[in-house]
């Protein structure tokens, strides 16, 4: 049987140079490993270079325009330079380092570039046996004392565009950098200028398509996060339950977070976290500041400039029983303050460990949730907005009046929603409370599959769920 196939990272090249080292037949050595490689590949496959030469003080080599190609798969590198490797008793490898100049990595879909990429202290398992390509990559065995990537491109080629579907275009980013990752370690990873660009085509109801397109960016990301390679792990093998179970975030910051389309823009100035795991109890606290949204419509422009604005978000779960509650407060000056919390039911660690493989949505169930608002500017915004132009005191009474007579014969079938309509009529500083409790508790799975269409998000409606005052 032949070896898996490691497309992206060459590790097979790097093990079937295994035997080089400080001594006389270096050159040979490496000729002999790299013909040994080139036996062990799958029919059809090819790798070429134009130079090769062992780099004694490493005791590793050094191979200079490489392309490694199977089928429509194919790795280019302006050059390549391994470290000492290793082989393990397992089949796995340990390299002292890595370093490649110009890598590339194409598929029929996608195309990925980078200046330039350096892994120091690289440990790999053995190949998933009887799977080929990333799939025999255990990624969350790896290994890896600090990783870069300088200048990373993603290019979607892909130009298929579903209905109703977001559709990744491309991903650029000036330095991405990984320290510590591998199994029981604390992993932390610091990305530079990222920015994605997605589109998404909606169905109008005259059956015709329209395309938005959305530009993300980020100046500064960096977070520490305890067993980030299990949580890789979980979403490589899908059963992204066990990510439930991975402790809180240890710290995290980011700056400058945007999201632009051709009307409307959002940004957050920063975000910082920390989290701890102690007594059975992981707990999480996230506080971000100055949330700006401005939209440029013609008929309508929006521009809110949250420079004081803040959020705060707090997060417990109980390992013992699964529960998580969890509470964010918004609060824009001079504009509305936003209080919600959510009570969900999950696996216990216990139960992690003995259920088989199954997505998170699946696994955790909403018990409650409660949204509250206060604001009645936002409100006379929401006004302006339905009537789709700038209006004045008197024409936003009129609009407000119009806008809760709206919400009234729409919610006529469910009387327990009439504080609704009553609070946008006549919100006079009072606080409007949402309640959503279904009995029994939902899965989110469900939960999102009735609110994706009108039947079964009206029969979220019922009054035994659903509840809502103003007071």
């Amino acid at each position: 049987m032949k070896r898996p196939w490691l497309t992206a990272s060459l590790l097979a090249v790097i093990a079937g140079m295994s035997a080089i080292g400080i001594n006389h037949a270096a050159t040979v050595a490496l000729d002999r490993g790299i013909s040994r490689f080139r036996a062990a590949l799958p029919a059809g496959a090819t790798l070429t270079y134009a130079s090769a030469r062992p780099a004694i003080l490493a005791r590793g080599a050094l191979l200079t325009d490489v392309v490694l190609q199977n089928g429509n798969l194919t790795f280019r590198a302006h050059t390549m330079r391994l470290g000492h490797p290793i082989p393990t008793p397992d089949g796995g490898l340990i390299l002292s380092h890595l370093d490649m100049e110009d890598p590339t990595f194409q598929t029929p879909n996608s195309i990925i570039r980078a200046h330039s990429a350096h892994m120091t202290h690289l440990v790999t398992p053995p190949p998933t046996a009887g799977k080929s390509g990333l799939e025999a990559v255990n990624f969350g065995h790896i290994t890896l004392d600090r990783g870069t990537v300088d200048h990373l491109s993603v290019q979607n080629l892909s130009q298929v565009l579903q209905p109703n579907g977001t559709h990744f275009n491309s991903l650029t980013s000036d330095s991405i950098q990984i320290e510590g990752y591998g199994p029981d370690q604390t992993a932390t990873v610091t990305i530079q200028n990222v920015m994605g660009i997605v589109s998404r085509t909606t169905l109008q109801a005259d059956r015709t398509s329209h395309m938005i397109s959305l530009q993300m960016s980020l100046r500064d990301f960096k977070i520490k996060q305890p067993e980030f390679s299990a949580w890789v792990a979980a979403q490589q093998t899908g059963n992204t339950a066990l990510s439930y179970a991975i402790p809180p975030v240890e710290s995290l910051k980011l700056s400058n977070a945007q999201i632009i389309s051709s009307d409307r823009s959002f940004r957050l100035d920063t975000l910082t976290g920390k989290g701890t795991r102690k007594n059975g109890r992981d707990n999480s606290t996230f506080e971000g500041q100055g949330f700006h949204f401005h939209s440029t419509q013609a008929k309508t422009p929006v521009h809110i400039d949250g420079l004081h604005s803040t959020l705060t978000y707090t997060q417990e779960r109980v390992a013992e029983t699964g529960a998580i509650h969890a509470q964010a407060l918004l609060a824009v000056p001079d504009l509305a303050q936003l209080h919600f919390t959510m009570d969900l039911t999950g696996p216990s660690d216990q139960q992690l460990k003995l259920s088989s493989s199954q997505p998170l949505q699946d696994a955790v169930r909403l018990v409650q949730t409660t949204l509250t608002i206060h604001g009645d500017r936002l409100i006379q915004l929401l006004s302006s907005l339905n009537a789709g132009r700038p209006l004045n005191g008197t024409e936003q009474d009129q609009a407000k009046t119009v806008m809760a007579q709206g919400l009234e014969m729409a919610l006529s079938p469910y009387p327990s929603l009439a504080a609704l309509p009553n609070y946008v009529a006549n919100p006079n500083n009072r606080t409007l409370s949402i309640v959503f409790a279904p009995k029994p508790p939902m899965a989110l799975t469900a939960l999102s599959t009735l609110a994706s269409t009108p039947v079964g998000a009206l029969s979220l409606l019922s009054p035994e769920a659903l509840t809502v005052t103003a007071q």
